[in-house]
């Protein structure tokens, strides 16, 4: 149930709180705080739990340093089109064009996730991947990073590399990985506007193949929980 307190305005009562309520601390506004006991913790009666999930707008994959880390589908011969996301290296096996680290990129609606989380703290971050392909049966390596380009890139760029890395087990499966909170706070701040896939090296273990926005349900997701 969502907290807050309420003040009767003549004809009902109208809430206060859930992120409305702020104080001036002599340099920023910053949230209000009341607390309640409920006999077992300490209750902060000015904020509210939420959950959003926002769907990638845009994803990319791409060519390794080899070809100058151009977007898909431009040259070469193409195992993958250029909307799934890449991670490594499938060569001598199959990709004889390009043996180095592949790569994909993945962009959201970063304006609508900063006007969601202004002023909110995070609890958790996560990213939905569903993985198509890995260079073992037995599955692999995912490993994220992020990025702040906007909009779509004709070439891959990384700011933060390794963020997270989640094995999945087998191939055609999805999870959710959990990223570190400041990647919430710095959507939030607008140091960063989506995230990257894209290996440590050309290990075979790190070769994975993801579904892009053009695959449907199983397109990229990011899910923040947050309170304001």
């Amino acid at each position: 149930m969502a907290k807050g307190f309420r003040i009767y305005n003549g004809r009902d009562f109208q809430k206060v709180g859930g992120g409305n309520v702020k104080i001036w601390n002599g340099h920023d506004w910053e949230h209000g705080k009341a607390r309640s006991w409920d006999g077992h913790n300490w209750i902060n009666l000015l904020e509210e739990r939420h959950v959003t999930t926002w769907d990638a707008t845009w994803t990319q994959g791409y060519w390794s340093e080899w070809h100058g880390h151009e977007a898909k589908g431009h040259q070469g011969y193409l195992l993958w089109d250029g909307n799934y996301l890449l991670e490594g290296s499938y060569g001598p096996y199959y990709d004889h064009w390009d043996w180095g680290n592949e790569s994909g990129m993945i962009g959201f609606d970063d304006g609508s996730i900063r006007r969601e989380l202004s002023g909110a703290r995070i609890e958790k971050v996560e990213l939905f991947l569903y993985e198509v392909h890995a260079g073992y049966y037995a599955g692999g390596q995912a490993v994220i990073g992020a990025h702040n380009s906007r909009g779509w890139q004709s070439h891959f760029h990384e700011i933060n590399h390794g963020i997270a890395r989640q094995r999945f087990y087998g191939r055609g499966n999805g999870q959710w990985i959990t990223l570190p909170n400041w990647v919430g706070d710095n959507f939030r701040d607008n140091k960063l506007s989506g995230l990257t896939t894209y290996a440590d090296g050309t290990s075979l273990w790190q070769y994975l193949v993801f579904a892009g926005t053009n695959q449907g349900w199983k397109k990229p997701k990011l899910r923040i929980t947050y309170w304001n």
